[in-house]
């Protein structure tokens, strides 16, 4: 009976044993790593394409105010000419994980405007800058 009760002990460990290492398998195969990202904007922002269209000397003031909505800011210069300001905000959340042993989390924001001159009801020049 004590070799029956010593070869079930043994059978265990080794069950365990193997149970054990396929889960550490299964752990450094990537289980334990984990990654989030997460972009947002805020603000009027415009987008490539749609910058794309807009056209010196054909895009109309009217088109882009239909498409862009208001601007943020409706400078008016002296001699007539408006500069259309539209400010956003691109924030960017990124946070990783390796289980029980590192945490981290990352935060990047960054302000923009897209700026349209208008001069006569035709746009002049459209640009991206900060």
């Amino acid at each position: 009976m004590a070799g029956q009760m010593k070869r079930n002990n043994i059978s265990v460990i080794t069950r365990f044993g193997w149970t054990g290492a396929l889960l550490a398998a299964l752990i450094a195969g990537g289980c334990l790593v984990t990654s989030h990202s997460n972009q947002s904007r805020s603000g009027k922002y415009v987008s490539d394409a749609t910058m794309k269209q807009i056209q010196p000397g054909q895009t109309t003031s009217s088109w882009v105010l239909a498409t862009l909505g208001p601007p943020s800011v409706d400078e008016r210069l002296e001699d007539g000419t408006h500069i259309y300001k539209y400010n956003y905000t691109e924030r960017t959340d990124s946070s990783g994980t390796v289980f029980l042993l590192f945490a981290g989390n990352d935060v990047k924001e960054k302000a923009g405007t897209v700026y349209i001159e208008v001069k006569n009801g035709i746009v002049t020049r459209a640009w991206r800058g900060t």
